[in-house]
Formats: structure tokens, sequence, C-alpha cells
């Protein structure tokens, strides 16, 4: 029963699930064990955000949270996807600590509301990380060259614009307070100091 649990806790059956499907993607194309690898890692990817996402909703519901947590993932992963930002080395670790992050903003969004000041001077931070250290790069979402650097920096810029707008001219303070919490983030995990927590 022990194995069970920590099986579950240590969420090794997505490993399980990418490995079945990769193997059975490429014993029915009847390719090599080079491909398996391949299908494995998309395989990981796909299995790994539908876990994450069932055990967001899953908090979200638990703490009473739901549209605060699923706001601030979303504004989260828009800026996130450009600018890049902390990564750890396995999947355990990557899940637990998103779904925490996720938990503590999505709390604070429904309980510490943030005014227009206090809005525009955390938009004005991210801003300029952003110019500093975005697009934040991964071995596994290498930069090929300035151009596709430059080009990430601009769109994440664009889109934390978007989202600072759509915080200011919204009337729905579930929505502006989890958008900012969101990009503060986003933000956060571009700095070099995070990047080190590995």
């Amino acid at each position: 029963m022990k194995k069970y649990i920590r099986y579950l806790l240590t969420l090794r059956y997505i490993k399980l699930l990418s490995y079945q499907s990769a193997k059975h993607l490429q014993q029915s194309r009847q390719e090599t064990h080079k491909h398996r690898y391949t299908y494995y890692y998309g395989s990981q990817i796909i299995y790994g955000a539908i876990n994450k996402f069932l055990l967001l909703i899953l908090l979200g519901l638990l703490f009473n949270i739901l549209p605060q947590i699923l706001l601030v993932s979303i504004s989260f992963v828009m800026l996130r996807v450009f600018a890049g930002g902390l990564h750890f080395n396995s999947y355990t670790k990557c899940a637990y600590v998103s779904l925490l992050s996720f938990a503590i903003m999505g709390i604070m969004a429904k309980y510490v509301f943030l005014n227009i000041s206090q809005s525009v001077i955390i938009f004005l931070i991210v801003f300029i990380l952003f110019l500093i250290y975005a697009p934040v790069e991964h071995i596994n979402r290498p930069l090929k060259n300035n151009i596709e650097r430059i080009k990430f920096k601009i769109i994440s810029l664009v889109l934390l614009i978007l989202l600072f707008l759509i915080t200011v001219n919204t009337n729905n303070v579930i929505i502006s307070n989890s958008i900012i919490y969101g990009v503060i983030l986003a933000g956060t995990i571009t700095t070099s100091f995070v990047n080190k927590l590995k």
C-alpha cells in the first residue's frame, strides 16, 4: 500500500503513461528506439500538462479559489511561453512547486487586493525585468539566434501591456487582481536569482 501511495505522490504514473504511449507508437509505426525517446518526451509534456491542470482544478475547488487560480495560471502561462523562466530538473518538483505557487497566488488574489497605483508599479517592475532577463533560455527550448530572442522579448512585452490594459479597464476585481498576481509570478521566475534554484 505504501508503495502505491509513494507512486502517486511522486507522480510516477506520468512517466509510466508516457513510456507506454511512446512504446506503443514506436512499435505500431515500426520505428527505431530513437523515435521512442521523442514520443516519450512529447507524451510526458502532454500527460504532465493534463495532470497539472486537473490538480489545479482540485486545488481551486479545495480552497474555494477556482476563478482566481485559473486566471492566475492563464495570465502566467501567456507570459511564460515567451518570457521563459525557471525550469526544474524533474517533473515532480516542477509540478509541486507550480501548484504551490498557483495556490498561494490564487489565495492572495482572493484576499489581498491591490489598488491602481500598486498595479502600475508591479507592471512597471515586471516590464523592466522582462527587458533585462526575457526570454530566459532553457536546454529543452534553445533560442536559434538573436532575432528569435528579440522576437520573444517583444511578444512578452506586448502581452504584458495587453494584460495591463485588461487590468486597468475591467471593473471585475477578481479578473484584475488575479491577472496581477499571475504577472508577479511570471516576472519573478525570469530573474537570475530565481533561476539558480533548480
